[in-house]
C-alpha cells in the first residue's frame, strides 16, 4: 500500500496542470547541459549517479573479416565516452563485443532475456564499466545493474536523473522531498514532484515506480523541468522512466 505522503504526491501530479508553468524564466533547469562541474568520477553523494550507459544493438551486416554483432554504448547525459583502452581518445559512442552479466547476480537465462530485449530495441539502461578484453580482442561492457523502461510509448528525452526520496516531509506545498542527481555528473537538486503520467505509462506501473522512488533504489527519469506551483516549486516531467531490475531473479 502506498504511504499517505506518496499517495498525495501522485495525486498532486494529476492536479497541477492548472497552476503549472513551463516558463524557463521562472526557474531554469540547473541540471540541463554538460558542465565542467560534472567531472569524470562520482564524489560524495553523487557517486551512485555514475557509470550509466545507453545500449543499442549493432545491426550491421557481418562479413568474415568484420567486427560486428555486438553493441554500441554511450554514457547517458555525456557527449563522449571512454572506450576502455589505455591512451584511447573519448568517442561519441563505443563498440563492445559482448555484455558480461556476471556482476548482476542474475541467472544466465534471465540475463539472456535482457540481452534479447536489448537486441529487439528496448531502451534498457545498464550500469557498469567498459573493459578491454584481456586478449586484446576489443572490449566488453561489464554490467552491474539493469534498469528497465516503464512506458512502451515513452521517449528517452531531456535530462536523465536518478531520483530518490530525501526524507523531507512538509505539511504544505511546495515540498522538496525528492533529490535528483544528474546521471554521470556531480550535480544534484531537490524537487517537489515527478509527473510520471507524461510518459504514457499505465497507473499500475506508475504506482510501482513511485513506490521504488520512495522506498527502494530510486527511479531514473528522463525529461524536462516544470514548475508545478506557479514558480514556487520545481518538478521533473517524465518523458520516460526506468526502474531497477530486482536481483537475484529466478
Amino acid at each position: 500500500m502506498l504511504r499517505p505522503t506518496l499517495l498525495c504526491t501522485l495525486l498532486a501530479t494529476s492536479l497541477i496542470g492548472a497552476c503549472a508553468t513551463d516558463d524557463p524564466e521562472v526557474a531554469p533547469d540547473e541540471l540541463a547541459g554538460e558542465s565542467e562541474l560534472d567531472g569524470e568520477a562520482g564524489k560524495g553523494d553523487t557517486a551512485d549517479a555514475f557509470t550509466y550507459f545507453q545500449v543499442t544493438p549493432d545491426k550491421r551486416a557481418c562479413s568474415l573479416d568484420s567486427d560486428c554483432g555486438g553493441f554500441f554504448v554511450n554514457r547517458v547525459n555525456r557527449a563522449s565516452t571512454m572506450c576502455g583502452f589505455r591512451g584511447a581518445t573519448p568517442q561519441a559512442r563505443c563498440y563492445v563485443r559482448t555484455i558480461k552479466w556476471d556482476g548482476t547476480a542474475m541467472p544466465a537465462s534471465v540475463a539472456k532475456s535482457y540481452e534479447d530485449r536489448l537486441r529487439a530495441g528496448e531502451s534498457i539502461l545498464i550500469r557498469g564499466d567498459i573493459s578491454p578484453d584481456p586478449a586484446d580482442r576489443g572490449a566488453h561492457l561489464a554490467a552491474t545493474e539493469v534498469w528497465v523502461p516503464g512506458s512502451e510509448t515513452g521517449e528517452a528525452d531531456g535530462v536523465f536523473v536518478l531520483a530518490k526520496d530525501n526524507g523531507i516531509r512538509c505539511i504544505t506545498v511546495p515540498c522538496p522531498q525528492v533529490s535528483e542527481k544528474r546521471l554521470n555528473a556531480n550535480r544534484a537538486a531537490s524537487i517537489d514532484t515527478i509527473d510520471f503520467t507524461a510518459s504514457g505509462a499505465d497507473e499500475t506501473t506508475i504506482e510501482r515506480a513511485a513506490e521504488q522512488l520512495y522506498t527502494g533504489a530510486g527511479v531514473i527519469v528522463s525529461g524536462d523541468r516544470f514548475y508545478p506551483y506557479s514558480g514556487r516549486g520545481k518538478g521533473r516531467r517524465a518523458a520516460q522512466f526506468w526502474t531497477k531490475a530486482p536481483v537475484p531473479l529466478h
